[in-house]
């Protein structure tokens, strides 16, 4: 840079030095540096303290590339003579260069003060500390600048700029309007006039800044894009759709317009039919057709997304997101050839997060949990921040068992606060919470999660469920969130039924939706599989709607067992309820009510005249579509029926009938308390039903008994780890220490550890109801205390249907009197446990003939109601009713 031209400050010393100088002053204006450099350092040897001359001579040390001696020199003239602004200027502008930000604005502000009326000064300043990320400093900079130079239309955009970064977005748009004022051709200071006042919440004048920007600035799209997201930010979905066709208009084929049309165009439950319509006309744009098939997959449509996704591979073959999108729809639908076009798609971008992400999903969906973990794995060493791959592998761990597990990363998700990952995140940490019987603490993520997302039914059925076993719930509070579940579905317009008459004694279409045609996890092998084998085939046509890709030989003999076998779990509501109307079905069975892999949202269209729910689920399904609730006096005593929404038809015997599974293990010849001296008691029951009032009652029980112990069986226990150690604390708070429980975890054959027990304890509040049938199978007294709701008269209806209604309690006194009792009573005991098996196979629990003709008779008094056309009502089925 050339020297300043302000006459050289006077040395003291001699005449040859001034004329050094000033030979130097010429050579370097000249251009002539290295000329100008010796002139310089002669000047120095005789006056090393002429500040002029260090001043200049640090100006081409730092033109010809020694940066650090130039700072050096400047700052020996600033020290020699600090009033100069120059000195200070040009030594902040070589900090500049060496990128010393901070000592640069104090350089800067320096000059200012010693040259108050240079608005250049401050201005520089303002540069520095933004560099520095110091919006404050920075704009306190500019303000001293605009009042030097009120016309400076450039400081006033960038003071708009330093005032937007600290978050002051108010002042930031009054200094972007003036900028836009003294200069209007200055487009992007009225753009961001429009992004502060967004930003400071005024969205009706952030609107109208970028409203009149497109007319000022016709061929940008981005006021456009503002416009758009504004509207749909204001639920103005005419605006929105408006401004997302001005802007398809202005940019063809524009990724974010297509999907952001979309959006405005309709809700996430209904068809994308602007953007299918999109395609259909221009068929050869790739990003509305990829557009296409993500809001397809979005919504559950994998099999349409899949033949969009193949659509866009033939547009662009070498498409990672297309490639990853079919290999995501088909690893849905159980398709051939997903794993590879996963793989491929991160072969054509291997550092693409997403795509990582996706191949961890996909294998996730074939039920190749090791693979997917690596992926997801991956994933998060290409973005550690990615939201998605931590809720995934927390899932992952969710599907495995291991809620514990689950929780550090599906926090981390949460945490990480994703838009759009938050609702899952919180969802998925509902379940692991309520897996450990924290259900609070479910309710509460489930509730942030439907805050995200209130339409997801899915999320709400979790918390249905769990609120089921939160024994803090107001029962009325709990039938009104059941009851308005409803209301968050989008709304489906009646359609009439076709049947194949109103016959009311002719041969019955019967459809069982469940997602348990299977041995695990669900109880349809003990309780579905009896009843849909012994359906009268003269009176009943069966047809299984198999909600769920897994299968296993109990599978096999569910489609063996029905007239009709449907796979519908790739299906969406829409298409499922189609193919139900197809089928004609008369009366439609859910046997899931609100627990996992559920179609309650299908339900709630009625793809059926008459519709029943068989409540393997413990409550209401809160539906007015469903009809019909199957129950027995002991399970829904009178007063049940007002916090059911359907009408309750109480069968004579039992509400279930319970078929046992081949095992190698059966009852010991006598009770284990004899090899082992002393009683032995055992639960192996879910443990989100073991609640803090179960462990209290528990332990007082133990208390009374000290020479018994208590063994705890569930998915988790026994490895030591976060579940273990919450059960031995929660024990330890009411004196009961470590030795006195065992924990395991759960065995490949569920009947193999009752040998080893005496008695089983049912939770309190929450019975269990598969552990039930299972213990008294295997010769093991259940002692059951009934509850107020009816996830609390499992034991109490399956107890009473063998004959063991003596160890129903109905308080906590009760329930330790006879626990006492079954461990000091010996002749009790045995009596209890004599011939139990046998005397189970002779009850009504067991009876699948009897159970079916009553359930047939259900079905055909509610279906004679309906062809007579009269609304549903409860009932009584007679005892013997049904049978030939």
């Amino acid at each position: 840079m050339k020297p300043n031209h302000r006459p050289p400050h006077r040395p003291t010393g001699t005449a040859d030095a001034q004329a050094l100088l000033t030979r130097a002053v010429t050579h370097h204006q000249n251009g002539q540096l290295a000329e100008a450099a010796t002139l310089y350092d002669r000047v120095l040897k005789r006056l090393p303290k002429q500040a002029d001359a260090l001043h200049l001579s640090g100006l081409i040390k730092a033109q010809t590339g020694a940066l650090t001696e130039g700072i050096e020199r400047i700052r020996q003239a600033v020290k020699a003579d600090p009033r100069q602004p120059v000195f200070h200027a040009n030594l902040g502008r070589l900090l500049e260069a060496a990128e010393r930000w901070e000592d640069a604005a104090t350089a800067f502000r320096s000059a200012a003060r010693l040259a108050p009326l240079d608005p250049s000064l401050p201005r520089l300043e303002a540069a520095a500390w933004t560099r520095l990320n110091q919006p404050g400093p920075a704009a306190q900079a500019l303000l001293r600048a605009m009042a030097l130079e009120p016309a400076d239309a450039g400081s006033a955009g960038d003071l708009g700029d330093a005032l937007y970064d600290g978050g002051r977005f108010l002042p930031a748009a009054a200094w972007y309007g003036r900028a836009a004022t003294l200069e209007p051709h200055r487009i992007l200071a009225a753009f961001n006039r429009g992004a502060a006042l967004r930003d400071a919440g005024r969205t009706g004048e952030a609107a109208a800044a970028f409203e009149a920007l497109t007319g000022a600035a016709p061929q940008m799209a981005e006021p456009l894009e503002q416009c758009l997201r504004i509207r749909q930010q204001s639920d103005d979905g005419t605006g929105a759709l408006a401004a997302a066709r001005r802007l398809l208009a202005l940019v063809p084929g524009h990724a974010a317009a297509v999907r952001s049309l979309g959006v405005s165009e309709s809700r996430p439950t209904q068809e994308p039919v602007w953007l299918a319509r999109l395609v259909r006309l221009d068929p050869l744009a790739d990003e509305p057709v990829l557009a296409l098939a993500g809001r397809l997959y979005g919504r559950r449509r994998a099999a349409a997304a899949e033949r969009i996704y193949r659509h866009a591979l033939v547009l662009a073959p070498a498409s990672g997101l297309a490639l990853s999108g079919l290999g995501l729809a088909r690893a849905t639908l159980g398709m051939e050839g997903a794993g590879p076009a996963v793989q491929r798609a991160v072969r054509v971008a291997p550092d693409d997060a997403a795509l990582a992400a996706n191949a961890g999903s996909a294998f996730q969906l074939a039920l190749q949990p090791e693979r997917a973990l690596s992926w997801h794995r991956r994933a998060l060493a290409l973005m550690p921040g990615d939201a998605a791959a931590w809720v995934n592998i927390g899932t992952l761990r969710l599907e495995a068992n291991a809620a514990e597990e689950a929780i550090p990363p599906l926090d981390r998700a949460r945490r990480l606060a994703d838009p759009g990952q938050l609702a899952l995140a919180n969802s998925n940490l509902g379940v692991a919470w309520m897996a450990l019987g924290l259900h609070g603490e479910a309710v509460s993520a489930f509730r942030a999660a439907l805050d995200r997302a209130p339409e997801e039914a899915a999320i709400r059925s979790n918390m249905l469920f769990c609120l089921c076993f939160d024994d803090r719930a107001d029962p009325l509070e709990v039938f009104r969130e059941h009851r308005a579940f409803e209301r968050h579905l989008p709304s489906v317009p009646a359609t009439p039924h076709t049947v194949e008459s109103r016959e009311p004694e002719r041969r019955l279409r019967v459809g069982y939706l469940s997602p348990d045609f299977q041995r695990y996890p669900g109880p349809g092998y003990h309780f579905l599989l009896p009843l849909i084998e012994g359906h009268d085939r003269r009176a009943v046509e069966v047809t299984c709607y198999h909600n769920d890709r897994s299968r296993d030989a109990t599978t096999d003999r569910f489609q063996a067992a029905a007239d009709r076998w449907r796979d519908v779990a790739a299906l969406t509501d829409e298409d499922l309820d189609r193919r139900i109307r197809e089928d004609r079905i008369d009366i439609l069975v859910d046997a899931g009510g609100h627990m996992s892999r559920n179609r309650m949202p299908l339900m709630a269209r009625r793809p059926a005249p008459v519709q029943v729910s068989l409540p393997l689920y413990p409550n209401t399904t809160g539906l007015g579509a469903v009809d019909y609730q199957i129950a027995d006096p002991r399970l829904a005593p009178a007063g049940a029926d007002a916090l059911h929404v359907e009408k309750l038809i109480r069968l004579p015997g039992c509400v279930l009938c319970y078929r046992p599974a081949e095992s190698g293990f059966t009852p010991p010849a006598r009770p284990p308390v004899e090899r082992n001296g002393h009683i032995t008691f055992g639960s192996f029951n879910n443990i989100t039903k073991v609640n803090a009032a179960t462990i209290a009652l528990w332990a007082r029980l133990l208390a009374t008994v000290p020479t018994a112990k208590l063994v705890l069986k569930w998915r988790g226990l026994g490895s030591g780890g976060g579940a273990d150690l919450r059960l031995l604390a929660a024990f330890a708070r009411h004196g009961i220490w470590a030795g006195r429980l065992e924990l395991r975890g759960i065995t490949p054959d569920p009947y193999q550890d009752y040998v080893t027990i005496d008695v089983a304890l049912d939770p309190v509040f929450a019975n269990g109801g598969t552990t039930i049938c299972d213990a008294l199978w295997m010769g093991v007294p259940v002692l059951n205390q009934t509850g107020p709701t009816k996830i609390g008269r499992w034991g109490a209806t399956l107890l009473a249907a063998v004959g063991m209604a003596e160890l129903v309690t109905h308080d906590d006194e009760g329930y330790l009197a006879q626990g006492l009792r079954l461990a000091t009573d010996r002749a009790f005991l045995d009596a209890q446990r004599e011939t139990l098996r046998e005397r189970m196979r002779r009850s009504a629990l067991m009876d699948e003939p009897g159970y079916a003709r009553a359930v047939e008779a259900g079905y055909r008094t509610a279906w004679r109601r309906w062809c007579a056309g009269l609304p549903p009502a409860a009932f009584e089925v007679v005892e013997g009713e049904g049978r030939a």
